[in-house]
């Protein structure tokens, strides 16, 4: 966000009760995140089991599902970010299940600092949210909801994905880093190393603070270093030098 952004929201700040913050700092996700290995049946809100274990260190349960209702992005030739390499996504009505290919080698600094944001346009709707960042191609700005949280602890250890979650509290269509962060009615997610290289995870639906669900939603995630992003999925190419790799989100459609 430039800096113009910067001072003319914040001055806006105390009329419309919006927190202005620097992209990079964190929100905190809660006094206890968890680890990769923890006991996540507690978290389930309904006796609905899940064909999907985020406690196994192990993706191979993604191969038994319907692949149609599997969503995928990879990373296009020619890309601005290089770090995240895959994701995919699988909703049913109860989480909204995914998974996070990244290179290592890419990814050294483990800290607090270092999130994951995952934008996401809730109502399937382009004439709602706002934010025209990395995720929005030109003229469509439609997150309704942003993610954000670490992944590695302050002793650079992995830990589970509990994310914050914050409304877009901008106009609709706007522009700038305006969020409005919101309690979560419970543990909002959780999720396994499945190895350095692979995080997968989970947020559970009847916790998210949104109502206007669909039939689908789109949703895109971007993990940064050192206050910087270095991967970014979904992501378009960048020929000739246009350095903006902006890109539709990826579409999911809910598996009832």
């Amino acid at each position: 966000m430039k800096l113009n952004w910067k001072i003319a929201l914040c001055a806006l700040a105390t009329v419309v009760m919006v927190a202005c913050k620097d992209k990079k700092e964190v929100t905190d996700p809660g006094t206890d995140p968890g680890t990769q290995t923890e006991d996540t049946t507690k978290q389930q809100p309904t006796d609905y089991t899940s064909p999907i274990k985020i406690n196994d260190k192990s993706i191979a349960d993604w191969d038994k599902l319907d692949q149609s209702k599997v969503a995928v992005a990879k990373l296009p030739n020619d890309p601005l970010y290089t770090a995240l390499k895959e994701i995919r996504v699988y909703a049913d009505q109860v989480y909204i299940n995914y998974i996070v290919i990244f290179n290592p080698e890419e990814m050294t600094s483990h800290t607090p600092l270092d999130v994951m944001h995952i934008y996401m346009n809730a109502d399937n709707n382009d004439e709602t949210g706002g934010y025209f960042d990395q995720f929005d191609a030109i003229g469509q700005g439609n997150t309704d909801l942003m993610f954000e949280g670490p992944i590695w602890d302050d002793m650079g250890l992995q830990i589970s994905y509990n994310p914050a979650v914050s409304l877009w509290a901008g106009e609709t269509k706007g522009e700038g880093w305006l969020w409005e962060e919101v309690d979560a009615a419970g543990t909002l997610g959780a999720s396994q190393f499945v190895e350095d290289g692979i995080i997968e995870g989970r947020l559970i639906k009847q916790y998210i603070p949104w109502k206007n669900w669909t039939d689908a939603f789109e949703i895109g995630f971007d993990i940064q270093q050192n206050y910087e992003s270095v991967g970014l999925l979904p992501q378009g190419n960048t020929p000739d030098g246009e350095l903006i790799g902006r890109a539709r989100k990826l579409y999911v459609t809910f598996d009832k």
